[in-house]
């Protein structure tokens, strides 16, 4: 229970300090059409819908401004996000909407907790919803689950002037890539004179990082409801090698990523108990050798800013106890004679999984190398 008390207030503090500000060089359109150049903050995809927060310097003050209270925003080289007033069955409000491509027809997109949809904008007709529902289909009772695909029919409404492109509507996907194409080979039927723009700023779905690292190791261990609960056990320090794999989402939250870290180490701890007794002496001598393969799952958020980034994470680690040699050596002193024995008990269970947590430094090396260091703690439970 007081693990996971830790757990979840690091887990608090870590959603806290991504939510932290992401001020990157942009501009801001007024509803007059005026650019004001400046910073815009970046918080991830969901946020950027919401809200812009804006300021001409760093050192001025923040302004916030709603969908419709501006035009729109956008981030230097980068996405582009405009007020529009969305009318469907799901969805009748004023949003920011990401800006994918302008042309004869305009392409959007627009997300939140519970939506997601494209439109296309044409000068003679109104936004056109393109989304997937999930519908349910009834068949000799029982019932089965279908993907709505009626947006084909709307691309093919949209784009009925230009059989060119009959084939690859029939094969669209939802997808900021596949509707680009589409969009984009419709305009360049229709459109000798101008050329289209694409704002879209080409990001992976997923970029997997892959990091060997090495180290160093303290450990310590304590027993409870134990005969070695009484036995204070040196602190074990070993070298540690290992490989680590930090998943990022681009698109979700450049700051906040999952980080997996499997690692080798091996810990060694010595212990000392004596008891005493009016006719006897037991000096017991405890002797602990296991190799350790220590994997962790962790969620990492980095700062984003400047050459010296600062990363905080916080998540579940399993150890699994690849070998284990105990001996325990036993002296018993009786009248000036010694008797000696050893046993060499299998004490350990071979999982055991606890919480771990840290705080690290990442550093920017020839512009596009980075090296990085960290301090992490493990603690946890072992069953023996």
């Amino acid at each position: 229970m007081r693990l996971l008390v830790i757990w979840g207030f690091l887990m608090i503090l870590l959603i806290n300090t991504s939510a932290q500000s992401d001020f990157r060089p942009g501009y801001i359109i007024t509803n007059s059409l005026d650019t004001l150049n400046g910073l815009v903050d970046y918080r991830g995809e969901l946020r950027n819908m919401k809200v812009c927060t804006f300021k001409k310097t760093e050192d001025a003050n923040e302004e916030e401004f709603a969908p419709g209270d501006i035009y729109g925003y956008r981030f230097k080289e980068g996405k582009f996000y405009v007020s529009k007033d969305i009318t469907t069955e799901d969805l009748n409000k004023t949003v920011f909407v990401e800006f994918l491509l302008k042309g004869i027809s305009n392409l959007y997109y627009y997300k939140s907790t519970n939506y997601s949809a494209y439109f296309i904008e044409s000068e003679d007709t109104e936004l056109l919803e393109l989304r997937s529902k999930q519908i349910e289909i009834k068949k000799d009772g029982r019932v089965f689950i279908k993907q709505d695909n009626r947006y084909l029919g709307l691309l093919n409404y949209a784009f009925s002037d230009c059989p060119e492109i009959r084939k690859d509507i029939a094969n669209a996907q939802l997808s900021h890539k596949s509707l680009i194409q589409i969009t984009h080979k419709y305009h360049d039927y229709k459109c000798t004179d101008e050329a289209c723009v694409v704002y879209e700023k080409k990001l992976p779905v997923l970029k997997v990082e892959l990091k060997p690292t090495i180290g160093y190791a303290f450990s310590s261990i304590s027993f409870s409801n134990s005969e070695l609960e009484e036995t204070d056990f040196r602190m074990s320090s070993s070298p540690m090698a290992g490989i680590a794999l930090n998943f990022i989402v681009p698109r979700w939250n450049e700051k906040l990523t999952f980080l997996i870290n499997v690692a080798f180490n091996e810990d060694y701890f010595y212990g000392i108990n004596t008891y005493e007794s009016l006719s006897r002496t037991v000096n017991s001598y405890y002797h602990i050798d296991n190799s350790n393969l220590i994997s962790s799952f962790s969620f990492k958020y980095t700062y984003p800013k400047g050459r010296f980034r600062p990363d905080i994470f916080i998540g579940f680690y399993g150890n699994s106890i690849i070998k284990s040699n105990t001996r325990f050596n036993h002296e018993t002193v009786v009248r000036n004679t010694v008797h000696t024995s050893e046993e060499n008990p299998d004490i350990f269970k071979k999982f055991n999984s606890g919480i771990t947590g840290g705080v690290g430094l990442e550093y920017i090396l020839f512009k596009k190398h980075r090296a990085f260091s960290n301090i992490s703690v493990l603690h946890g439970s072992v069953i023996l």
